[in-house]
């Protein structure tokens, strides 16, 4: 029997770029009392750069190494992404 934890998905629309500490985890919905947590996300990066993940020190990514995480990792609040000019898009599944 498998047990869902998710409710949906969100995602970069398009390449998106970068501006200097841009928060990828865009803002939930008016109607939401919460923010999104994710518990799969994936980054891709074409540059490197440096990412801070829930408010914690830049971790840095090479040019196309990019980043993913599942429901066996903390939950993801807040990924920020320090430099300007980075193109990247995302992919995230919430609670």
């Amino acid at each position: 029997m498998t047990i869902q934890i998710g409710s949906g998905y969100i995602g970069s629309p398009n390449l998106e770029k970068s501006e200097a500490n841009q928060e990828v985890v865009p803002p939930p919905p008016q109607t939401w009392t919460m923010k999104y947590s994710f518990y799969k996300f994936s980054f891709s990066n074409d540059q490197e750069c440096h990412v801070s993940i829930n408010g914690g020190d830049p971790i840095y990514l090479r040019a196309g190494q990019g980043f993913q995480m599942d429901a066996h990792d903390s939950p993801i609040t807040s990924f920020k992404i320090s430099e300007s000019g980075i193109t990247y898009n995302f992919l995230g599944a919430h609670k």
